[in-house]
């Protein structure tokens, strides 16, 4: 009897393990070797991105794994297009444009990436199969249209001064939020980074537009404009605008927050792009190759117009566990490690608060309510594409279906299955233990008795 429950408990064990053996669950990267030309290149594979290599146009590296790749992430000093070379002599080429970049490979364990014009790599991470863990960045590409345009100065501003506009709109409610940055820090190496990693914590996954701006500080609105050429800025916003056709665009004070003048300068040429990106005799390029556009909503931080208020510390995200959206934007802010010390995300009484904003262009009428960008406007993501009117044509005469050849199996019902075959696994080896307990002879008491 004891042997029989011993056995009941351990198909019972392996009746629980079954589906955890075959469940995909979230890993960390694989062991992977990275060389140019035999020579192990160790700064790709330490996990920091201070460290990196830098390849010459036409060089390649050797990538190998003991155990099949399903999956390449590419942390990159500068993107730079590359072409995958398996051993088979298979080519696939690959340029995204994307700073942190994701490959998908099918069961991978040597192949090459040549780099035609050359770069600079800091890490690379290999895959198998299962789920990916949350820190590894998908990106798409950027929208078609978008139903949120930010337009933040620097890195980090769209945290501290939008405070949870991402997280809320982007994550929460799931709308197209596009962000266009004027400057760009590709000469601060670790900034780009932190750039990606923040966005990417409040839930954008729409890659961000980055202008060639350099980064210079100007203490007020004159000393801007003797830095940039106003008319080019003004020519790159009108092109995002017409670009995105966004629903409702945000900017910045127009005094710049704490008095920086390129914000101040960013804040006054939106107000005019807004104006000239509905005419396609201003900046007839960007006109030419996405049309005009009337955005009709424009939003500016702190802006003593029409004002709203954005409570994002009463508002609470399901997607992001029950945090509020102020939370969410903290943790953003939080990943521009260099940035940290000067500014923290404020509500309520703090510097420059990010819930206050004012309507400072409407094509549909004042704000009433006052507590949402999206107050009067229809959403373009969630419209209904129109469908053509199909035209008549004469039905063609009936012909012999052909066959249908067997499709295999949808790889989402292998739980089910797995499960099925645990089962019958189970109930046949306890049919069988009971079956041969039956028939297992009895001990033969008579002649037992007849021998004492």
């Amino acid at each position: 009897m004891k042997k029989c429950l011993s056995l009941f408990f351990l198909l019972c064990l392996l009746w629980m393990a079954a589906p955890g053996a075959f469940a995909q669950e979230a890993s960390g990267p694989l062991p992977i070797s990275v060389s140019r030309d035999g020579q192990n290149l160790g700064a790709l594979t330490d996990d920091s991105r201070t460290t990196r290599a830098t390849l010459e146009a036409g060089q390649s590296l050797h990538i190998h794994s003991d155990t099949p790749l399903q999956g390449l992430y590419l942390i990159w000093e500068k993107p730079a297009p590359c072409t995958l070379m398996g051993e088979d002599g298979s080519t696939q080429a690959h340029d995204t444009g994307f700073l942190h970049d994701y490959l998908s490979l099918e069961g991978l364990t040597d192949f090459s990436l040549l780099l035609p014009e050359g770069g600079q790599l800091c890490e690379v991470y290999g895959f198998g199969g299962g789920e990916l863990p949350d820190w590894v960045q998908r990106w798409q590409p950027p929208c078609e249209q978008a139903d949120l345009l930010l337009m933040p100065t620097h890195a980090d501003y769209e945290h501290l001064w939008f405070g949870g506009a991402m997280p809320y709109y982007a994550a929460e409610r799931g709308l197209e939020v596009q962000v266009a940055y004027l400057i760009s820090h590709w000469d601060q190496p670790p900034r780009p980074h932190e750039l990606l990693d923040g966005l990417w914590t409040v839930g954008v996954t729409r890659y961000p537009v980055i202008s060639d701006f350099p980064d210079y500080y100007a203490d007020n609105l004159a000393a801007a404009q003797s830095l940039y050429n106003e008319e080019e800025i003004l020519a790159w916003q009108v092109e995002q605008l017409r670009r995105f056709r966004p629903a409702v665009v945000v900017g910045h004070d127009l005094d710049g927050e704490y008095g920086h003048g390129v914000h101040c300068l960013n804040a006054k040429c939106l107000l005019q792009a807004v104006e000239d990106a509905a005419d396609p005799a201003l900046f007839p390029e960007s006109a030419q190759r996405y049309g005009s556009w009337d955005p009709p909503k424009l939003y500016l931080h702190l802006y003593p117009e029409n004002p709203i208020v954005l409570a994002w510390e009463n508002i609470f995200l399901e997607s992001f566990g029950g945090k509020s959206a102020i939370e969410v934007a903290r943790e953003g802010f939080a990943c521009h490690v260099s940035q940290q010390g000067v500014f923290h995300v404020t509500g309520a009484g703090g510097w420059y608060d990010c819930r206050l904003f004012g309507l400072a262009r409407s094509l549909v009428g004042p704000d009433l309510a006052g507590n949402d960008f999206f107050e009067n406007v229809s959403i373009p993501s969630q419209q209904p594409s129109p469908s053509p009117s199909p035209t008549p044509s004469p039905s063609p005469p009936p012909s012999p279906s052909p066959t249908p050849e067997p499709s295999p199996p949808d790889s989402g019902q292998g739980a089910p299955l797995l499960w099925a075959a645990a089962a019958g696994l189970i109930i046949l080896l306890l049919a069988v233990f009971f079956f041969f307990r039956k028939r297992r002879k009895k001990p033969d008491n008579r002649r037992i008795y007849r021998a004492k």
